[in-house]
């Protein structure tokens, strides 16, 4: 077993990431959208801390930083504006000169036809989109690959295929996230 491996095993990476549903997702889809994206973060060592948020704020006041220190990353789930270009299942801020972000928005709308023509679970389905951003964000680039989770465009017959390498993280990318949440966490601490 390769090292990387071992200590992706052995260590699982915290990442707060706050969600704000605009879009009246039910609990159920939720639900499973929180454990698509668990899954997907979890095979390259990274996991989730959900904190649902309202338009007025979190429940619960974050806490101040504390050792380990936790880094934040906030998810909006909303209905696409007319404006968004055809296709788009979600967004990510990046800043590419730092080459990081903090927020990245999921288009239900969009999804929920998106699974209804494709036949998946929408909860499913979501939490793959939250993943792909959540990727940009912690990779900090709005670069996509040419295969696996991080690819720009999802057709139907890919969703409806099943292939579990269509939906993961590549070993680089993983490697690549640890890294930088790594970074992130320790300049939080400085």
């Amino acid at each position: 077993m390769s090292l990387l491996l071992t200590a992706v095993l052995l260590t699982k990476l915290p990442l707060v990431v706050r969600t704000y549903d605009s879009a009246g997702v039910s609990p159920r889809a939720l639900e499973q959208a929180r454990d698509s994206a668990r899954a997907a973060l979890a095979t390259i060592g990274i996991e989730p801390i959900w904190r649902p948020c309202h338009a007025t704020g979190c429940i619960g006041k974050p806490k101040p930083p504390q050792p380990p220190h936790q880094v934040e990353v906030e998810v909006r789930l909303v209905n696409a504006p007319a404006s968004t270009a055809r296709g788009t299942l979600g967004a990510a801020a990046v800043d590419l000169e730092q080459r990081a972000g903090t927020l990245a928005t999921v288009y239900v709308d969009r999804i929920v036809a998106m699974a209804a023509q494709s036949g998946v679970d929408v909860g499913e389905l979501i939490g793959r989109v939250v993943a792909h951003e959540i990727g940009h964000l912690i990779l900090g680039t709005t670069d996509h690959a040419a295969s696996g989770l991080m690819r720009p465009a999802w057709t139907s017959a890919e969703i409806r295929r099943r292939r579990p390498w269509d939906w993961i993280f590549s070993a680089e990318q993983g490697a690549e996230m640890r890294y930088r949440l790594q970074a992130r966490d320790e300049a939080a601490g400085d």
